[in-house]
């Protein structure tokens, strides 16, 4: 019964990352929440996007731009820690608000600017491995500034969606030992739901495979920026939910 529920939730958020690279969880943790517990909704849809994210990169190993993969990852790691530490002294809805407002600002921009943007340097990968592993850390939402950075430099769709696909799986699997270390794993009914919501997962990626390969780069980049604008709103509306409870 619980898998009936979240399987249309799941074949969407599964959907999104494939055509992307990143996105699942701006769909499925929220629509979720609806209807089970988060922190049960948490870890079985950790589960299944630490699968998305190994389909993905299955799919294309080669596109990996390994040297963004080499800036991004270890960055990416040192700011897990210290969103972990920032969890301790700051209220998490700052950090929510700043980057919510962050992205929403550079996507309303790329969405609208008529000869798109200017590439940026390859440094820029350090601070962007940071954010993004920070944000992991402290609520789960990690693609945001990878994908912002991305997209801001010279790669074909390809690329981006595997390079997108490794970063996540940093962020993914560092979220299910934090989720396992707080016990969210243990119960059976976690591992089972996943296992059969996987299925729906695998058909989700498979149609967004044959979805992504008909889309040119330059709606690729702007179905990035959409889903970017979406993720900043959520984050913004999140973090002033927060701020007045």
């Amino acid at each position: 019964m619980i898998a009936l529920l979240l399987a249309p939730i799941t074949f969407l958020g599964s959907f999104v990352y494939g055509v992307t690279g990143f996105g699942a969880g701006l769909f499925t943790i929220p629509l979720a929440s609806h209807l089970f517990e988060l922190p049960f909704v948490l870890a079985v849809f950790a589960l299944l996007d630490a699968v998305n994210a190994v389909r993905v990169l299955a799919a294309q190993p080669r596109a990996v731009v390994r040297e963004e993969a080499l800036r991004l990852i270890p960055s990416c790691v040192v700011g897990v820690a210290v969103g972990v530490a920032l969890l301790v002294v700051l209220p998490g809805w700052t950090l929510m608000l700043g980057l919510g407002l962050f992205v929403l600002a550079h996507s309303t921009y790329s969405l609208l600017a008529p000869d798109g943007l200017a590439h940026v340097s390859l440094r820029w990968a350090y601070p962007a491995g940071l954010l993004g592993g920070v944000t992991s850390a402290m609520f789960g939402a990690g693609g945001p500034p990878f994908a912002v950075y991305l997209s801001l430099r010279p790669h074909d769709k390809h690329q981006m969606r595997a390079t997108l696909a490794v970063t996540s799986m940093v962020s993914i699997g560092t979220r299910i030992a934090a989720f396992g270390l707080a016990g969210l794993l243990a119960s059976s009914t976690v591992w089972l739901t996943a296992l059969a919501l996987m299925p729906v997962a695998l058909l989700a990626l498979a149609a967004a495979a044959r979805v992504h390969a008909r889309l040119s780069a330059r709606a690729t980049l702007r179905v990035i920026r959409i889903l970017l604008w979406l993720s900043g709103a959520s984050l913004v509306v999140r973090a002033l939910v927060t701020l007045a409870q």
